[in-house]
């Protein structure tokens, strides 16, 4: 049986002739989400490549919101409060602030491609400085996006517990090694670095293959950035000056990525 994600794909992308349909997922796939829909991505097929309606989001805690912000607004006093007079600190910092008169553009995300990897079951902790080190090898992957599609031939990442103040966090650095369809094959490097944060027993439960069955991987915010090389010349000019973020989710052996250009 297919994973959640390998669902999500084939029911849309079937409807498009031109875009592939990936392998069906192993046994051992993230599965079903179904109790918290509102996270679920919508992949709208159009005539130029798959969009990701606006008003869905991968934060996972978009119902969360909804329900948060209805009870405030029944608890919430009739009478308002003045807003606060700034703080002293918020006078200096705006002081400060190089350029006030310049305005400069904002950067705009545009939904650009998707990739699944899935862990090696072993991997090896090294020791470092402030702690140890997990680096784990890629046994498979699959990527599709606006600039093609293909496999993810080999790679890996390293990851690494660590704590500030009350925040928990996973730290992860990944290089994958994919390569295109193409009829002469093209090789990219794609890099990502990033974190994943929650409540330190579900992220370890999240990592490990056997727990992890029983843990909803969206109430984890995972996020990266993303660059790519290639020296093949089909594709440098499309992803060697790019940047992209990355909206991730991690479940025992498997990680998927979103991936969104930075323009």
């Amino acid at each position: 049986m297919g994973s959640w994600l390998d669902d999500t794909l084939l029911n849309n992308v079937y409807q498009h002739p031109d875009i592939p349909v990936p392998p069906q997922a192993p046994a051992h796939a993230m599965p079903e989400l179904n109790e918290d829909s509102d996270w679920d991505t919508t992949l709208v097929v159009t005539d130029e490549w798959l969009k990701v309606a606006s008003e869905r989001r991968h934060s996972g805690w978009e119902s969360v919101e909804r329900r948060w912000i209805e009870n405030q607004q029944a608890v919430q006093p009739a009478v308002q409060k003045a807003p606060s007079e700034p703080t002293k600190e918020a006078c200096e910092a705006m002081a400060r602030f190089p350029y006030p008169h310049v305005s400069i553009p904002t950067p705009q995300l545009e939904f650009d491609f998707r990739m699944r990897v899935i862990l090696n079951s072993q991997s090896a902790s090294v020791a470092v400085s402030d702690g140890f080190k997990k680096w784990s090898t890629f046994s498979d992957g699959s990527w599709a996006g606006r600039f093609g599609h293909g496999v993810v031939v080999n790679g890996g990442q390293e990851s690494q517990d660590l704590v500030y103040g009350k925040t928990v966090a996973t730290q992860v650095e990944a290089t994958h090694k994919l390569r295109t369809e193409d009829e002469v094959p093209a090789y990219i490097e794609c890099k990502a670095r990033g974190n994943m944060t929650g409540a330190p027993e579900m992220m370890k439960a999240l990592q490990d293959p056997n727990a992890s069955r029983d843990v909803d991987p969206r109430l984890c915010p995972f996020r990266v950035f993303i660059t790519m090389k290639t020296q093949d010349e089909r594709y440098a000019s499309k992803l060697n000056a790019g940047l992209w973020v990355g909206s991730c989710l991690w479940k025992g052996l498997e990680v998927v990525y979103d991936a969104y250009r930075i323009s």
